[in-house]
């Protein structure tokens, strides 16, 4: 089952029309409903997808409430240091699962949230962009101390990761969905491939899984960052949902097609359960860039189930 990601068009009620126009023109079997959707969209936008024989079988969770104000986030589910915090984020997810689970939506994504480090995510770009990534150069140096200071880190970061998955497994159970953790591009969210894997093993009784971001995979390369062979195998074993998208540099979000080329173990990922697909990009992606981007996808999608078979 291939679908594509909502990230394609703004929420609200006109990109809800457009977004189901665009995976029926395309070709899709179906939807992904991402970040920025209110529970009440969501709602509208599945009855509007049935219409067009379109499924909807994946949503992020948390759903909004109401659009956020200037300056103001979600609460993290794997917050370091902050109970509350995390009791907060669980109980939006677990409102949301409650709420358009009986939609049909099987699984959801989920983000545990950010890490802050010594070094800003913003001096690393800017060090990628002017290619001073040596080791003596400003990039070079603002990456290994960011993954230094993030390694140090690991023990406390896994324990709020968690903390804020014993809150939801239960919702996750009690409803009959899977949980799929998103995995950052870098060393600035939680949890790392390596932390991600010790959760897999922890919880391997659970609804849970990953989700395996092609272009996330490919970003975690080229900063020196990505899973040794044996973790990616592993990973692999827990995905729940294959997000194909290309990066450009250490800049996601970009249709297959459209990003630079991908290593091998991002491009072809060796899943061994099927799993739906979901191909996402830039809000403003023609029907032409989309219809190339599924056309790519199809053979590996095939590839990969033929893999398992």
């Amino acid at each position: 089952m291939i679908l594509l990601g909502t990230e394609l068009r703004p929420p609200g009620d006109r990109g809800r029309d457009q977004v189901v126009g665009l995976a029926a023109d395309a070709g899709f079997d179906g939807l992904a409903i991402g970040g920025w959707y209110r529970r009440e969209e969501v709602i509208h936008l599945v009855t509007l997808a049935a219409a067009s024989r379109l499924t909807v079988p994946v949503a992020g969770a948390p759903l909004l409430e109401r659009p956020l104000g200037p300056g103001k986030r979600l609460p993290f589910l794997g917050s370091l240091e902050d109970p509350e915090e995390r009791r907060a984020a669980a109980e939006l997810v677990a409102t949301a699962i409650a709420a358009v689970s009986p939609l049909g939506i099987r699984t959801f994504t989920i983000s545990l949230g950010d890490v802050g480090l010594g070094v800003a995510p913003e001096r690393l770009a800017r060090g990628f962009r002017r290619r001073e990534m040596d080791e003596d150069e400003p990039g070079g140096e603002a990456l290994a101390a960011a993954l230094e200071e993030r390694r140090a880190r690991s023990p406390g970061i896994t324990d709020g990761c968690r903390a804020g998955l014993d809150l939801i497994i239960p919702a996750a159970e009690r409803a009959g969905v899977t949980l799929a953790i998103e995995l950052p591009a870098g060393p600035w969210g939680a949890p790392s491939p390596r932390e991600a894997v010790l959760l897999l093993d922890e919880y391997r009784e659970a609804p849970l899984g990953v989700v395996w971001d092609q272009a996330r995979m490919s970003v975690l390369g080229r900063l020196g960052a990505a899973p040794s062979p044996e973790r990616a195998e592993r990973l692999r074993a827990g995905t729940r949902l294959w997000r194909a998208s290309e990066a450009v540099g250490i800049e996601i979000g970009f249709l297959p097609g459209q990003g630079e080329t991908a290593d091998e173990a991002a491009a072809l990922p060796r899943i061994e359960r099927e799993v739906p697909v979901v191909v996402t990009g830039r809000r403003d992606s023609t029907l032409d860039e989309v219809r190339h981007a599924l056309a790519l996808t199809r053979p590996l999608a095939k590839a990969t189930s033929a893999a398992k078979t």
